[in-house]
C-alpha cells in the first residue's frame, strides 16, 4: 500500500462468521491488522480454524458513522504459527487477504527476540506479549458487543445508493454537468493520430 493512502483510525478487527445472522452472533476473534493485506489473530480458537467455516475479516472504526469505511475482506490463505505438538492449540493464525485494508495497520514495530522471549514467559500468550511491548493500541484485543450491533446498523445504512436529482435549462448544460465524470466527453478530446 502506499504511503498517505491508508486512513489512520481507531480501528477493531472482527473475523465473522459469514453464516451468522448479525455481527454480534458472526463475531468469532478479534484481529490485528498487521499490513494492508494481512490479519494477526493471537490464540485463534478452533472454530476459527474450522475449515468449514465461511470466514470473512471486518475492520471498522470505532467511531462508526454512515461515512466511515467498514472493510468486509475475505481470507484468501489462513496461516496457523504453533509450537512441535501444541499444532491444536496455535499462538497464531495469519490471514492474508483478498484485498488491502482502507486502514492503517495497528500494529508497531517490535523485536522479534524480544517478543519471542517474552511469549515464552507468558505461556505463549502472543496478546499479553504484544501489549506488553506496547505494540498494540490499548483496548484493541476486546470489541464490545454494541458497538458489533451497531456495525450492523451502519453497514445497512451505507448499503443504501445515495441519490441525487440535477436539473438543467438545456441538454448543453446537462451534458456539461455530467460529462465531467466521464473521460470520453469535453474537455477530454479523442487523442489524434499520428
Amino acid at each position: 500500500m502506499c504511503i498517505g493512502t491508508s486512513l489512520h483510525a481507531d480501528i477493531r478487527v472482527s473475523v465473522q462468521d459469514r453464516s451468522a445472522p448479525d455481527r454480534v452472533a458472526g463475531h468469532l476473534a478479534v484481529g490485528i491488522l498487521v499490513d494492508a493485506d494481512a490479519v494477526l489473530v493471537p490464540r485463534p480458537s478452533p472454530e476459527l480454524l474450522d475449515p468449514s467455516r465461511d470466514l470473512e475479516i471486518v475492520v471498522f472504526p470505532t467511531d462508526l458513522a454512515e461515512h466511515t469505511p467498514v472493510d468486509v475482506l475475505t481470507g484468501w490463505k489462513w496461516s496457523r504459527f504453533a509450537l512441535r505438538g501444541q499444532e491444536k492449540q496455535p499462538t497464531a493464525a495469519i490471514a492474508k487477504l483478498a484485498h488491502h485494508a482502507t486502514y492503517g495497520a495497528q500494529i508497531g514495530e517490535v523485536d522479534s527476540g524480544e517478543l519471542a522471549r517474552l511469549t515464552a514467559e507468558l505461556d505463549g500468550d502472543l496478546w499479553a506479549a504484544l501489549t506488553r511491548l506496547e505494540a498494540v493500541p490499548p483496548g484493541i484485543g476486546e470489541i464490545d458487543p454494541a458497538l458489533l450491533a451497531r456495525l450492523g446498523e451502519v453497514e445497512r445504512a451505507q448499503r443504501v445508493p445515495r441519490r441525487a436529482e440535477h436539473s438543467f435549462d438545456s441538454y448543453e448544460a446537462m451534458t456539461d454537468g455530467f460529462c465531467i465524470f466521464f473521460c470520453f466527453c469535453h474537455p477530454h478530446h479523442p487523442r489524434s493520430k499520428p
